[in-house]
């Protein structure tokens, strides 16, 4: 897997387990932090490989 989908994986996950503590503990700043991964997460797919990276090796 190439590093970039593992941050954009690593930043989804840390996000929807920050938001579920925000709701469990009732803390609108947890919501909004987990709401804010995932929005980066998302905005991550834009993002561009770099066109001189070697294929990840198998």
């Amino acid at each position: 897997m190439k590093p970039l989908t593992i941050a954009k994986l690593v930043l989804a996950a840390a996000g929807v387990v920050v938001f579920a503590l925000g709701v469990r503990a009732d803390a609108s700043a947890l919501r909004w932090t987990g709401t804010g991964l995932v929005a980066a997460a998302w905005l991550m797919r834009f993002v561009k490989d770099k066109p001189g990276d070697p294929p990840p090796a198998s």
